[in-house]
């Protein structure tokens, strides 16, 4: 979808990636640049950007679009001993829903406004651009308040389940 088709339909255009790398004689250079596109559900739009198969990271004149590997953990967001950077976009309104991975996230607000949600019930509005919820192992949720679509881009990195009087916890949705 065309930038001027998405804001059009009230939705954020998709997130421009540019990757870089080498020639076989070493010289750095752009290997790719495109719009990523994403996936849509009710209110809520999601994709991928870059996705690691390991730690440390191996990806070394790979030709591999990272967006193609497979996240088969914890609903299709955490790679297993890896990375996985996504966006998400969320309708005025809209709510995803209480969910918990065995990862560690790193959300970067980048444009709206979003509510997180905890397991206690609190609310925390995230508003500025650029502010940084970082969330470990916890039951949460993510509502958009409006009036205007949000979009905050994830890094969420594999992680050993947070454990809490001597029980792992797992991955979990409602």
């Amino acid at each position: 979808m065309s930038a001027d088709s998405a804001a059009a339909a009230g939705r954020l255009p998709g997130i421009r990636r540019v990757v870089t790398g080498h020639r076989e004689d070493g010289v750095a250079v752009v290997k790719g640049d495109k719009v990523m596109e994403s996936y849509k559900f009710q209110g809520l739009s999601a994709g991928p950007i870059w996705r690691t198969g390991q730690l440390p990271v191996n990806d070394s004149n790979d030709d591999t679009d990272g967006a193609t590997r497979e996240a088969t953990g914890d609903f299709g967001l955490v790679v297993k001993e890896g990375t996985n950077l996504l966006f998400t976009d969320l309708a005025p309104g809209a709510t995803a829903g209480m969910h918990r991975t065995t990862s560690l996230d790193h959300n970067i607000l980048i444009s709206g406004k979003v509510l997180l949600i905890m397991e206690d019930g609190s609310e925390t509005l995230v508003e500025n651009p650029g502010d940084v919820v970082v969330q470990r192992g916890t039951v949460h949720a993510w509502r958009n308040p409006g009036p205007d679509w949000v979009r905050w881009v994830t890094v969420v990195i594999d992680a050993q389940p947070a454990v809490v009087n001597g029980v792992a916890l797992g991955p979990y949705v409602v």
